[in-house]
């Protein structure tokens, strides 16, 4: 599978087979992530696997804060969104919702307690930064996550990035003995895709070149 074929057939998993993947295949995945450009190669990306039966009981975890303190998942932001950035919310609200309820679920309750349990998947990257670098250095881990989730298609590994676990940082990083130093950036969910799960037919639209870039010659 070539880049162009990967970045274009690539849209998030939210439903997992049981299956363990193999930590050699992960490893693999990982490594290809590793070429991602950095700010003087920092590579600042610190990256916790998190698998099998330790995945599931971080989730039962993350499920009790989330009944205690209710925070769900939203585009975390204090400003009003512009219409435009509204329709296309919306859009993902309505296109998963009914795929969600063939399934025998609401929505919201399977974004936010899936967003918790990392949809079923046998494993979860949990992406850190050391506090040492400017949030700046955080677009360099975001181009990690970027390489990463291109590496995971091309091997056949469904992915799933998660931001609402950042919501429940003090939690996860209580359970995996993580310092307090280390900022919890995002997760990403990684496993084989469930063929069966309706969500899983769906992908998100995308607007136009002309709706985002401003030609400058």
């Amino acid at each position: 599978m070539d880049i162009l074929e990967a970045t274009g057939s690539r849209h998030s998993t939210r439903a997992f087979r049981d299956d363990p993947v193999p930590r050699e295949l992960l490893e693999q995945i990982l490594d290809a992530a590793s070429r991602a450009p950095s700010a003087m190669n920092l590579q600042p990306w610190e990256v916790h696997m998190v698998l099998g039966e330790e995945l599931k009981r971080l989730s039962r975890r993350l499920m009790r804060a989330f009944k205690e303190r209710q925070i769900t998942c939203g585009p975390g932001t204090g400003q009003p969104l512009p219409e435009q950035i509204k329709v296309r919310t919306r859009g993902v609200r309505d296109g998963m919702a009914p795929l969600v309820e063939q399934m025998g679920a609401d929505f919201g309750t399977y974004i936010n307690e899936g967003s918790l349990n990392f949809y079923g998947a046998p494993a979860a990257a949990l992406m850190f930064l050391d506090e040492l670098h400017p949030p700046e250095r955080a677009l360099d881990v975001g181009i990690f996550l970027a390489y990463l989730l291109l590496a995971a298609k091309s091997h056949g590994i469904g992915t799933c990035p998660i931001g609402l676990i950042t919501a429940y940082a003090d939690e996860i990083k209580d359970h995996l003995n993580v310092p307090e130093s280390k900022r919890l950036l995002i997760a990403v969910a990684m496993g084989l895709p469930d063929p069966g799960a309706p969500v899983n037919t769906f992908e998100s639209a995308r607007i136009a070149v002309t709706d985002f870039v401003r030609w400058v010659e």
